[in-house]
């Protein structure tokens, strides 16, 4: 708690940050000076035996303002500075300065922090416990783990599959097939993991990989696989410890190469919006028909648009950053850059409707809330003939 009065310097920012609209106490800025995220305010000298007063740094400003946008009654600081560091460099509203860097050492903390207590990770840790504890061990974890992957996120469904369901077949199924396959892929990839690639078997190894990227030539991987079976080095060949534990990327991952992976996911998180959002009947035009053909033919598809919801909570944002780690993924997201890159030297924005010259995003946008409200009035049209409730507006699936 803070000593007294705030210092004139934290009055001005408090105010500062209030005219942005975020409310933020003197005791808050204790707490955040106490962990290191808030630099202290410099000291001017007034002459003449008057003393010092604290003088408030712009840099100071843009940090508290960062934080205040991020905390949350309750929430550990460690999810601030996560959400912090999403956005950081990016700009912070039209006009704005670029949101400064947290200090490193409270990033990565905090993201070796919030994986190390994730369902993921506690598979993983499930995994090398059963590994040495004989076969009721091991079951106890298959058993463990369906339980856990049966309730976690399986990704979401392609964007045609929910426009079908949306438009074409409102109040349809959805075809869980491919979330079943993309359940057991993570469970027998965790059992690699803590267990050693030789637990699941070269086969079943590239089979749960093709499971979570389908679209990709799994053949030449597949005789690789068979072939390091034969000599007895799987293990080496898989390299599960980075491969499927996200714990161990971040350990192993230094401050630059974490830029470089937050640079990543945030270019997929980009496309992978405009790849979802397809679903939900945004206009098209022939850019991004480009780009889904671009993701689907990839075979990361899954990746791609898993991002989305990842990058927008801080409890998915340090799986995102791990996955984007990957060169594999790096090299993905590379040539979807240079796909948006094509378009905008073209002269021509991403979101723009065929044959128009005028209006550009703007008008896009208003295309695609009018087509949603006009889906919406059909809907409730059908209620009041007795659709129910497996009219148009209801159709979408929970992803």
């Amino acid at each position: 708690m803070p000593r007294g009065e705030p210092s004139s310097a934290d009055q001005d920012l408090i105010e500062r940050l209030a005219a942005l609209g975020l409310r933020v106490s003197a005791a808050q800025l204790e707490r955040w000076r106490a962990a290191g995220l808030l630099p202290g305010h410099a000291r001017r000298w007034l002459g003449r035996g008057r003393g010092s007063m604290s003088v408030l740094a712009e840099e100071t400003v843009a940090v508290a303002a960062a934080l205040g946008r991020h905390a949350r009654p309750g929430r550990d600081l460690r999810w601030t500075v996560i959400a912090w560091y999403a956005e950081a460099g990016l700009l912070a509203g039209p006009g704005g300065l670029a949101v400064p860097e947290p200090p490193w050492p409270a990033v990565r903390e905090s993201l070796l922090w919030a994986v190390s207590r994730s369902r993921a990770q506690h598979l993983v840790v499930r995994a090398r416990t059963a590994g040495g504890g004989g076969e009721e061990a091991q079951d106890a974890f298959y058993a463990e783990a369906g339980r856990v992957a049966g309730r976690g996120p399986a990704g979401l469904p392609h964007p045609d599959e929910v426009r079908r369901l949306v438009v074409d077949d409102p109040g349809g199924a959805w075809d869980r097939g491919p979330e079943r396959g993309q359940r057991r892929a993570v469970m027998h990839l965790a059992a690699a993991a803590g267990m050693g690639a030789a637990e699941v078997g070269g086969e079943v190894l590239v089979e749960a990989l093709a499971a979570l990227m389908p679209g990709v030539d799994w053949a030449p991987v597949a005789e690789s696989a068979q072939q390091a079976e034969r000599e007895g080095s799987l293990e080496s060949w898989l390299e599960a410890g980075t491969l499927v534990d996200p714990l161990a990327r971040l350990r192993a991952a230094g401050e630059e190469e974490m830029t470089a992976a937050r640079s990543v996911a945030r270019i997929l998180n980009l496309v992978g919006f405009l790849y979802v959002m397809h679903g939900l009947l945004m206009p098209d035009n022939p850019f991004l028909a480009r780009l889904r053909a671009r993701i689907d033919e990839s075979g990361f598809a899954l990746v791609v648009s898993q991002l989305v919801p990842q990058m927008a909570s801080p409890s998915g944002v340090p799986h995102a950053l791990a996955m984007c780690l990957s060169p594999e993924i790096a090299v993905v997201a590379a040539l979807l850059e240079e796909l948006i890159d094509e378009q905008a030297g073209a002269g021509q924005g991403l979101l723009s409707l065929p044959g128009a010259e005028e209006g550009g995003a703007g008008a896009f946008m208003q295309t695609w809330i009018d087509r949603l409200h006009e889906l919406r009035d059909r809907g409730l049209d059908s209620v009041g003939e007795g659709g129910g409730p497996g009219s148009a507006v209801t159709a979408v699936p929970e992803p």
